[in-house]
């Protein structure tokens, strides 16, 4: 976010320097203000939205690998990170539907750790993995 305020103030001031030189401010560089900052902000919710789904399609692509299940729906929450941001372990709850056997569960796995090495990511005991499922 503060990536965009600083992009947008950046903008902003080029405005101004452009309108003090010229001094008028006509409709065509108004648009082309406007799209840049519609597209600054696109770009923006983009980013955080891959960046928010990076760990959930992560863990649903390695669930699937290793149970040989599909995973039908999934739900992710970040139990670390609320009060203190750490870069190299993330704490999550993943609830998430499972068919299994021709039957329907919903499972929740708690305090699903991932650790950060470098560029790679490793989930700690996923083959121990605590889930609780039940019954649809």
């Amino acid at each position: 976010m503060q990536i965009i305020i600083a992009l947008a103030i950046l903008i902003i001031t080029a405005t101004v320097i452009l309108y003090l030189i010229n001094k008028r401010f006509e409709k065509k560089e108004f648009i082309i203000l406007l799209v840049i900052i519609l597209l600054s902000f696109i770009t923006y919710i983009f980013y955080e939205n891959k960046k928010e789904n990076f760990f959930p399609n992560m863990f649903k692509e390695k669930y699937e690998k290793e149970k040989n299940v599909i995973v039908e729906g999934l739900k992710a929450e970040l139990l670390n990170n609320k009060v203190v941001s750490s870069k190299d372990k993330f704490i999550y709850k993943f609830t998430y539907l499972i068919k299994k056997d021709n039957k329907e569960f919903l499972c929740t796995a708690n305090e699903v750790e991932i650790n950060r090495i470098q560029d790679n990511f490793v989930f700690k005991n996923f083959s121990d993995l605590k889930e609780e499922c039940l019954e649809k």
